[in-house]
């Protein structure tokens, strides 16, 4: 559910800015642009320039992506819009030890830094984009941290409070 709605905003984002280039650069065919740049259809007709500038574009997302997590997570309180909703946060974690059926001690557990963030903000993003689904790795380790989790010293929880 958190990813739904980072994905939404996220491709509003996308769609804002891939359709204000297009404005700016003057291009009239909004159908064919918007096919290829924002939903990003490749077919047999796809040249070889389109197929680079959709490179370029998909880059520049995926580095959008991860500047906005890095800042959620660093700067936001540890959240994405879609953690907040879900009551959860991103904290530092060197060790987690289960001390009852849903309850972990996470040690320590303080507010991630933007080296960290942005540590686990690339390793995410970049192994979506190589295809590696590094968020199945959480059906592996204790406490259903995922590998980038793990690489970059941090846990998902639920925040104080919240139930």
């Amino acid at each position: 559910m958190a990813e739904m709605v980072d994905f939404f905003i996220l491709f509003f984002i996308k769609a804002t800015i891939v359709l204000s280039i297009m404005h700016l650069s003057g291009i009239k065919d909004i159908s064919k642009f918007a096919m290829h740049y924002i939903i990003e259809e490749i077919d047999e007709d796809t040249s070889m320039e389109d197929l680079q500038k959709m490179m370029v574009v998909a880059l520049i997302y995926r580095l959008l992506v991860c500047f906005y997590e890095i800042i959620c997570i660093w700067g936001a309180g540890g959240a994405t819009p879609g953690k907040f909703l879900l009551g959860l946060r991103v904290v530092t974690c060197d060790t987690s030890v289960l001390i009852a059926p849903s309850r972990v001690l996470v040690i320590p557990s303080s507010n991630v830094s933007i080296t960290t963030s942005t540590i686990r903000a690339l390793i995410k993003n970049f192994s979506i984009a190589s295809f590696f689904p590094a968020f199945i790795t959480l059906l592996f380790f204790q406490h259903n941290r995922t590998a980038y989790d793990i690489v970059a010293g941090t846990i998902v929880v639920k925040r104080n409070g919240v139930r």
